[in-house]
């Protein structure tokens, strides 16, 4: 080896490494050909699974897509409906003299329908400031809200044919920067028998859960000779029997009360119980109605 140039010692060194790895290969398939079937197969499947590659063309980009299951509660439902309309309905209070004679009636409730505070309500709490002769008497209707601001009101107009009707705010000094929160009103035609709905209304506001038992496509014939006879309907037409869409649950509207409202899971209003869906305090007129009232009545 001391004899050799640089030259030939590399030539020796490739020589001696290509018979090695010759004999190197020859004992491998020797030994493998000898071992148990199950090692072979564990062998080629880790060779395979080393070499498998995906290669994405240029133009494509990886995308990982993340499944998620979201388990959603019919409670969480009923809360969250509750906590959106709370600030939308409202005590309505009937207010009679002055200081030491003044005395307060809870009449009713209403719901709040546009940003600059309208409220809807059955038409019938436009007779609380009249007395049992439909003589108009020294009263005042008023609104409590959700956190115990009070709103005086006026009446705005009203609708015999759709029993309900509508009054304004009228702001002072110190609430003339109130923000109301007007309700979101769902299509009547969404709804479906056997739907689960809640029912909000009183004084103190108190729910109930229930289910949609019945939709009438037409409703109760109910005569608004009343509703005229004490020029609650500012238009001024003759009396006339009217049919509204009616929806029927198996559940009352907390107090009995006339202006409480029947909501969906989604917290949209579907119905306002009134006068003209019938005596049963199950039953409400649909909220479509009340956007056809404020079109037609103009809001004012």
């Amino acid at each position: 080896m001391e004899g050799l140039t640089k030259q030939q010692i590399v030539l020796v060194t490739l020589l001696v490494s290509f018979v090695t790895s010759i004999a190197t290969g020859i004992v491998t398939v020797t030994l493998m050909d000898q071992a148990p079937p199950g090692v072979t197969q564990t062998i080629n499947r880790v060779v395979e699974r080393t070499i498998e590659k995906v290669v994405p063309s240029p133009n494509q980009t990886a995308a990982v897509v993340t499944k998620e299951t979201i388990v959603v509660k019919e409670d969480d439902l009923v809360v969250k409906a509750i906590e959106k309309n709370a600030k939308s309905l409202v005590s309505i209070i009937k207010v009679v003299g002055e200081g030491d004679t003044k005395n307060e009636t809870f009449v009713g409730n209403g719901l709040v329908v546009e940003k600059d505070g309208l409220i809807v309500s059955d038409i019938s709490l436009v007779f609380a400031v009249f007395d049992e002769n439909q003589n108009p008497l020294a009263a005042a209707l008023k609104a409590v809200f959700h956190d115990g601001a009070s709103v005086a009101l006026s009446v705005g107009s009203s609708d015999s044919k759709s029993g309900l009707a509508f009054f304004k705010p009228k702001l002072d000094d110190k609430t003339k920067d109130y923000v109301f929160v007007p309700a979101t009103i769902a299509e009547h035609g969404l709804l479906k028998l056997g739907q689960t709905v809640i029912a909000l209304g009183g004084e103190k506001i108190s729910v109930a859960t229930g289910i949609v038992s019945n939709l009438s496509p037409d409703g109760q014939a109910t005569d608004s000779k009343e509703n005229s006879k004490t020029g609650a309907d500012t238009a001024g037409s003759a009396p006339t029997t009217v049919i509204n869409k009616i929806i029927t649950t198996n559940v009352p509207v907390p107090g009995k009360t006339l202006g409480g409202i029947l909501v969906n899971l989604s917290g949209g209003v579907v119905g306002i119980r009134a006068k003209i869906a019938g005596d049963s305090d199950t039953m409400f007129v649909s909220s479509s109605i009340i956007n056809s009232t404020i079109k037609a009545t103009g809001k004012i």
